[in-house]
């Protein structure tokens, strides 16, 4: 009976931690989505556009977010191609490509 008890108050723990992790996770997720500011794309820096035309060229750019990152200025590009599903492209102010996900 008290290994019966003891194996619940683990597994009870166990859950606590893990729920709560996860939603420390999802809160960061978010505070990154309400910070991202929308931008014109004439603000990218130019490393970034260089990257754009070299290695998306293919691509129109519709959308440009702006949000700090691990204490660093990252950028949100959100491209699309003719009859294709669009992209974004997550990029540092250095112009290399962080993250790439379909949208």
């Amino acid at each position: 009976m008290m290994r019966k008890l003891s194996f619940l108050l683990v597994f009870t723990v166990v859950s606590f931690i893990s729920t709560n992790a996860f939603s420390q996770t999802e809160e960061v997720v978010e505070v990154i989505e309400q910070e991202r500011v929308e931008i014109l794309i004439s603000d990218l820096p130019e490393a970034i556009t260089n990257a754009i035309s070299s290695d998306f060229a293919d691509y129109t750019t519709d959308k440009v977010f702006i949000a700090t990152q691990e204490e660093q200025d990252v950028y949100s590009v959100q491209l699309t191609k003719a009859n294709e599903v669009g992209i974004e492209v997550l990029f540092d102010a250095a112009g290399k490509v962080i993250e790439q996900k379909d949208l």
